[in-house]
């Protein structure tokens, strides 16, 4: 498996194959690669990112989701600027409201969804001392007394 490390903490994100990674690579290219993990070669220090071999040390940036909590933040003010926006149209064109403040109301409703935008997007990681990824292989010996049949 591989894993990603944030430096002084015991949890780490595990990555298996058949999952996506989004990386950049050391060098002057401004591209960010979406690729598959379709093997991990853990003697060479290898990923096999759809069928294209890339060295861990090669990579310089990943993106990661955020935590779920920042993710179900992000929707609910994503819908909450969108909402104050539409009763806010609503309230001056369908009940004629003159003493409705629009400016801070769509202010309000931008800031809001544009807070909702940004804690949906991926996080992007520099690999170097703070983060890190490592290749683990984790073998299990065959048992010394043969299972029950």
């Amino acid at each position: 498996m591989l894993l990603l490390e944030r430096a002084n903490r015991a949890k780490t994100t595990k990555m298996y194959v058949g999952e996506t990674l989004r990386f950049r690579l050391n060098g002057a290219e401004n591209y960010w690669y979406e690729r598959t993990i379709t093997d991990i070669l853990p003697e060479s220090n290898l990923l096999l990112l759809d069928n294209f071999p890339v060295k861990l040390d090669s990579i310089a940036q990943i993106k990661v989701s955020r935590r779920p909590i920042w993710r179900i933040s992000g929707a609910s003010l994503v819908s909450l600027g969108g909402t104050l926006a539409l009763a806010a149209t609503a309230g001056r064109l369908l009940y004629n409201d003159r003493d409705l403040d629009l400016p801070k109301l769509y202010s309000m409703s931008v800031i809001s969804a544009g807070t909702g935008l940004f804690f949906l997007s991926k996080r992007k990681l520099k690999l170097g001392n703070k983060h890190r990824l490592r290749i683990i292989e984790i073998k299990f010996p065959e048992p010394l007394i043969a299972p029950p049949k």
